[in-house]
């Protein structure tokens, strides 16, 4: 269900059309009832999610609290302290000349994605970066270790994707590279004390490893899986993709410094996010009995100890208030909804704190790709994107090579 968004937002549709849908089913659908219910933390819990944080107890899980709010003041932190255009710009440069240069196919993910995104959140682990890869305070830097890290990292996330729903081979998969996951923190969260000393030096060591641990496990394999869906999206909509191949070629070198090109190439990442987000669908649990509104004459009643599930990505095209909400239009003016243009980030005082960022290094990678020549997918036998579970796990794409780049490259 997840590979197929449509499906979701018919499913959001029709629960719009039967309001008794919503109230039978606990589903919020409309947006309206979605900003109500992640606005609403002390009656929609994140104790939801609590069930597949197989690496310990992160932001995502946690209800509002002392803790809740000295660790999203930390990560809040850690993300103010990132040049993450420039780093993504950097790294994304020097992988797309690599792969013009070799001109074959290449692995989306393995060979693009996994680097960019790495290389714009590593300055926030200072030294800890490389001995978390490594496993060991003696480190070398080795992009085969830092590879399989990241492949780790991203089986951890992937448990959150997919929830209860995945089946017993992928859960017992996540708690191994979980438990692998604390190991390698724990022998560098001295490290990471140092690295974050304006943040966290006066904190405890459980402060500083429970932070390490999810700050490793979230903000690296979800920005890059939502980065593979924007790629899907965009490669579905040739028109799109020929506009912004045309303007990159056209500007040559210039690319990389146009702040003009980048607010349109990130006006477009925000767009393609919107028709295939991460997450698609969410829970949330009732701690005690309430309700929320379905539309029609009466309210949908949530029984305490029940759970809602939010049908996050069919609320984003709920035509009330915005009524081109189906319609693919970057520039579209939102006006009295313009909140809810970033809806796939959560709402509120719980919005995913590294929105921003997350959106300035999918532009970068974005970038990147659009100074090589036209990309396809490429699997001469038919499954073009192989999924590990929710994870798109290989996504092999080949360039039209008999076109000239854009961005100076040979």
């Amino acid at each position: 269900m997840n590979r197929h968004p449509g499906a979701w937002r018919a499913i959001g549709a029709l629960c719009r059309f039967w309001p008794f849908l919503c109230r039978t089913l606990g589903f919020a659908a409309r947006r309206s009832s979605v900003k109500q219910v992640l606005t609403r933390p002390k009656s929609f819990s994140n104790t939801a999610h609590n069930a597949n944080l197989f690496a310990g107890e992160f932001l995502i899980g946690m209800d509002p609290g002392q803790d809740y709010d000295a660790d999203k003041a930390l990560f809040h932190g850690l993300l103010s302290s990132l040049n993450v255009q420039a780093d993504a710009d950097a790294e994304a440069l020097v992988r797309s000349r690599r792969l013009a240069s070799a001109r074959t196919s290449f692995d989306l993910i393995e060979d693009y994605l996994l680097w960019v995104v790495f290389n714009a959140i590593r300055p926030a682990m200072g030294l800890a970066a490389p001995a978390m890869t490594a496993g060991s305070t003696a480190f070398q830097p080795d992009e085969e270790l830092e590879r399989q890290y990241l492949h780790e990292v991203r089986y951890v996330a992937g448990q959150l994707f997919l929830g209860a729903a995945a089946p017993t081979s992928i859960q017992r998969r996540a708690e191994l590279c979980a438990d692998s996951l604390r190991a390698r923190v724990k022998c560098a969260t001295a490290l990471l004390r140092n690295a974050w000393a304006g943040n966290a030096a006066a904190r405890p060591f459980d402060f500083v490893f429970r932070n390490g641990v999810g700050f490793a496990w979230v903000s690296h394999p979800v920005t890059v899986q939502s980065a593979a869906l924007v790629v899907q999206e965009l490669l579905e909509r040739p028109k799109v993709y020929t506009m912004l191949l045309e303007k990159a070629r056209s500007l040559g070198q210039h690319v990389w410094t146009c702040e003009q090109f980048r607010q349109e190439v990130r006006t477009h990442v925000i767009e393609l996010m919107r028709f295939r987000p991460v997450f698609t669908v969410l829970s949330r649990d009732v701690p005690r009995e309430t309700e929320f509104e379905a539309g029609g004459r009466r309210n949908a009643v949530c029984p305490a100890g029940s759970s809602v599930t939010i049908l996050s990505l069919a609320a984003q095209f709920d035509p009330r208030g915005v009524p081109t909400a189906a319609d693919y239009c970057p520039h579209r003016d939102w006006g009295r909804e313009a909140d809810s243009r970033f809806l796939m980030f959560g709402y509120g005082s719980r919005q995913c704190p590294a929105r921003d960022q997350s959106v300035e290094m999918i532009t970068s990678a974005l970038i990147g790709l659009l100074t090589l020549p036209r990309l396809t997918l490429a699997d001469p036998w038919g499954r073009r994107i192989r999924y590990d579970g929710p994870l798109i796990r290989r996504m092999r794409v080949q360039a039209a090579w008999g076109v000239p780049p854009a961005g100076g490259h040979p």
